[in-house]
């Protein structure tokens, strides 16, 4: 999943070539209004994070910058209007999935919660799907408002004519979004990322980068990014035999050398009496057990070796 972003792939290329590796400088947009819109958590087993910010008097018509469109287009994304093209960059540049909300059509605020049988929603897509208790919705006073990590739903979204917006970065369980897609027939990027799991650690940069952007295309008066956390995933140490690692790569790999790749991987690793503790960092989803390890320390070392 790391590698669904610019700054995924740029991690992986400095792991494996030795450059170093600079991370994307994001400065903190200023709020110049207090203006928030509520958000409540409902369903912390589906929803750990769900940062927000509301900006006012935007002019969601104005032009796309022809960097921004070459940009998309050369990563395979069409150029839609500011405000979707803003969301898709970011996306694609920190691997962050965000949704834009019309404030004026949201209702009362926002809840996130399964949804319940009877349950119905028209989608972006002009898709009408039925929900049950295994759904994660994002709702309102009015209803469903959205498929939680999937799809916004038809009567929130946020269009050329809309001048206040609602901007939602959130960090949903991989498992609370995993085959729903499937189940009804459709694929999005957002889903893509957020089934194979999203950083938990950068909703904040996620909601600055994209203000800034927006603020630079549409304008727009910015109110405070208000942070939600109802519970983020345990990074729980990993244990690496470096014995084991032997006998799986059917070569002697030194500490010293196993110990440089995870320092170049980003892993924190702590010596053992026979190998590594390995705590993952928020972006690595995909490291669980011992073998994750191995294949990390063989894919560095080079197969090829």
């Amino acid at each position: 999943a790391e590698c669904l972003s610019l700054l995924g792939v740029a991690r992986e290329t400095a792991a494996i070539t030795g450059a170093a590796f600079k991370a994307l400088a994001i400065t903190p947009v200023a709020a110049k209004s207090n203006a928030c819109f509520p958000v409540k958590i409902s369903a912390a087993n589906g929803c750990g994070r769900f940062t927000g910010r509301v900006i006012r008097n935007v002019n969601a018509a104005a032009p796309v910058p022809g960097w921004m469109k070459q940009r998309l287009a050369r990563s395979g994304q069409r150029s839609i209007s500011a405000l979707v093209d803003v969301t898709n960059y970011v996306m694609l540049e920190l691997g962050r999935p965000l949704h834009v909300y019309d404030l004026d059509k949201l209702r009362g605020g926002i809840d996130v919660r399964f949804g319940r049988k009877g349950e119905r929603l028209k989608l972006l897509n002009e898709q009408v799907v039925d929900v049950d208790e295994t759904v994660l919705c994002i709702t309102d006073a009015s209803g469903l408002i959205g498929l939680a990590g999937i799809m916004g739903g038809d009567s929130t979204k946020a269009e050329t004519d809309s001048r206040n917006i609602f901007l939602e970065s959130a960090f949903f369980f991989p498992d609370a979004i995993t085959g729903r897609t499937r189940r009804y027939n459709f694929a999005s990027d957002a889903a893509h990322r957020f089934e194979r799991g999203v950083d938990f650690d950068n909703n904040v940069a996620g909601i600055e980068r994209a203000t800034e952007l927006i603020i630079a295309i549409c304008g727009g008066e910015p109110g405070p990014t208000v942070d939600d956390v109802a519970g983020l995933p345990r990074r729980q140490p990993v244990h690496v035999r470096s014995a084991r690692a032997a006998k799986v790569l059917g070569i002697d790999v030194s500490d010293a050398e196993i110990a440089a790749i995870f320092s170049r991987l980003g892993l924190s690793a702590a010596k053992t009496a026979d190998g590594f503790s390995v705590t993952p960092p928020s972006y690595r989803f995909d490291i669980a057990i011992e073998e994750d390890l191995i294949e990390e320390i063989a894919r560095i070392y080079g197969y090829e070796r």
